[in-house]
């Protein structure tokens, strides 16, 4: 049976994947076959981490792109597509989060900070990258959201609000560029362990306890619990689901 895994000949761009989550589900991406292109706001971080994947036997660039710069943003989508000749999965893993705190403590500049960096420069990126997709009538876009869109939070209020918007924003493509056989999803992890989560949610082994505590499997969750995930959204294998917003979170949802 042919493998419906298989990524081999594809092209997967994923930016925010110079460690954590993204670079698990560009690792993910990689032992699969596909060629892939790795993104973080430093350059030189960015190429670091493609040496690391061509050691390990993956396909691999390091393109810098800093989402909330547009300039940025357009300069990294041309890039991405000549260094492949390219884009057939496209990843879409940098965010902002803003600062915790009270909404009411909350300015407009604040609002339009975490809504820029987690909607406005991801739509950018589609909109630069997906029109080859169109062409070809092939692709997939996947969007990190965050269980904080399904849950209310009292300390990260925008963040929450920021990720609901994309889950809508992912329902609304999907209808759009469902024709043209794209599919569009949100993954929604719960707590994981990455070092931008470690002073908020495992740095602390009793603060871990209490919110192991709270989730059905019992422990916070890993960066490659997330990363099969992203495989087969990206891959055939997921090629007719499209317009969902799907959590990773041990239950924390249930």
């Amino acid at each position: 049976m042919k493998n419906i895994f298989e990524m081999k000949g594809r092209v997967a761009v994923v930016t925010g994947s110079t460690a954590g989550m993204g670079l698990a589900m560009a690792r993910a991406l990689g032992d699969a076959g596909a060629a892939v292109v790795v993104s973080g706001r430093d350059a030189a971080r960015s190429s670091a981490t493609a040496q690391v994947l061509l050691a390990e036997g993956i396909e691999a660039v390091g393109i810098a792109c800093d989402i909330v710069d547009l300039k940025s943003v357009e300069r990294f989508a041309k890039d991405a597509q000549h260094a492949f000749g390219r884009v057939d999965a496209l990843i879409l893993n940098a965010a902002g989060a803003g600062l915790p705190g009270s909404l009411l403590k909350q300015t407009a500049a604040d609002f339009e900070a975490v809504m820029h960096a987690n909607v406005s420069g991801n739509l950018a990126l589609i909109h630069a990258l997906s029109p080859a997709m169109i062409e070809r009538k092939d692709g997939a876009i996947i969007f990190m959201s965050s269980r904080t869109a399904k849950r209310g939070t009292a300390m990260l209020g925008l963040y929450g609000m920021s990720k609901a918007a994309t889950d809508m924003l992912a329902r609304s493509l999907a209808i759009e560029l469902g024709a043209h056989g794209i599919s569009v999803n949100t993954i929604c992890p719960g707590p994981v362990r990455t070092e931008f989560s470690r002073e908020a949610l495992w740095g602390d082994p009793e603060r871990e306890k209490k919110l192991a505590a709270t989730i059905p499997m019992g422990r916070i969750g890993e960066a490659d619990d997330v990363a099969g995930l992203a495989l087969l959204l990206a891959s055939r294998a997921g090629r007719f689901i499209t317009g969902q917003n799907i959590s990773v979170d041990g239950g924390g949802t249930a």
